[in-house]
């Protein structure tokens, strides 16, 4: 599935201004002439200036307290094998991340649309190698050096406080509207991880036409990190049932392949036997017709 996380914040603390963070997502459009710098979007727009976004999150924060969070960081990174099947398109990617905060605010349980959620995106085109990386701890890279292959995702500021700076919404809660915390829920909203990161897998598959397998869906990597002995069981039993029948798929495929291949090599043979043959007529047409001219 695309990987989708919320933090607090990538760059300092999340419970003062975001310009720290807006500026550390500037940091690709540094290394580019200005005309060429990647500009912000959000839910209406695609033409977003740095200073619009910082004044955007700063000036949404009514009644939170100084050490209250004002904002949060929505990562977005699709993996290689979805970023080709979309073309590597930022559009596509922008067009997804909207679907995202489509599902990102209807998650609240509050009857929130897209439109209620005061969000800012930026499209980002590399990523660094990080001291936690394999490959760093390894010694087979540097942390810092940009990897390989496309690396495009999405990096989303989003408000702490709805588009109309009245009602708290808080991502980072794990109330879910049961319970003795129902008031508690009705404040900060209810939140369930779960069930964004579901939503969100499939609103790419929808999108944009994605057949997921079952390994890469969030479904099993969920199951595999957080199940039960049984639940990881009875997944891992699946996955053998759907590799068998894979398997069996693509063995009927090549069976298919090649009975259409010894077909059009026997109609070739055929084609090249008629051939000749017509041609074996056609020189004796012309010896006859040379014969009785004499």
């Amino acid at each position: 599935m695309p990987h989708i996380n919320i933090t607090a914040s990538s760059s300092g603390s999340n419970a003062g201004s975001c310009g720290q963070l807006v500026d550390y997502l500037e940091k690709e459009n540094n290394l580019k002439a200005e005309h060429k710098a990647e500009l912000w979007f959000n839910q209406g727009r695609d033409d977003l200036r740095p200073q619009e976004v910082r004044l955007g999150i700063d000036s949404n924060t009514a009644k939170l307290k100084q050490h209250e969070a004002k904002f949060y960081l929505v990562n977005i990174s699709p993996s290689q094998k979805e970023l080709a099947h979309i073309g590597n398109d930022p559009q596509k990617l922008k067009a997804y991340a909207r679907q995202v905060m489509a599902e990102y605010a209807a998650n609240f349980q509050k009857g929130l649309g897209p439109d209620d959620v005061k969000w800012y995106g930026k499209v980002e085109y590399n990523r660094g190698y990080k001291w936690t990386d394999p490959e760093v701890k390894q010694g087979l890279t540097q942390r810092g050096e940009v990897k390989a292959g496309h690396q495009m995702h999405v990096q989303i500021i989003v408000s702490r406080k709805d588009s109309h700076n009245q009602r708290l919404l808080s991502p980072m809660t794990n109330h879910r509207g049961q319970g003795k915390n129902a008031e508690h829920g009705h404040k900060f909203g209810q939140f369930n991880r779960v069930e964004f990161k579901q939503s969100c897998e499939q609103a790419f598959d929808n999108q944009m036409g994605y057949r997921r397998e079952l390994e890469e869906s969030f479904r099993y990597q969920n199951t595999m990190s957080n199940g039960t002995l049984q639940e990881k069981a009875a997944i891992t039993l699946e996955l053998r049932d759907v590799q068998q029948e894979r398997q069996q798929q693509l063995a009927a495929d090549l069976r298919r392949a090649e009975e259409l291949r010894l077909q059009a090599e026997q109609a070739k043979k055929i084609e090249l036997t008629q051939q000749r043959e017509l041609g074996i007529q056609q020189e004796l047409g012309r010896s006859r017709g040379l014969g009785m001219g004499l």
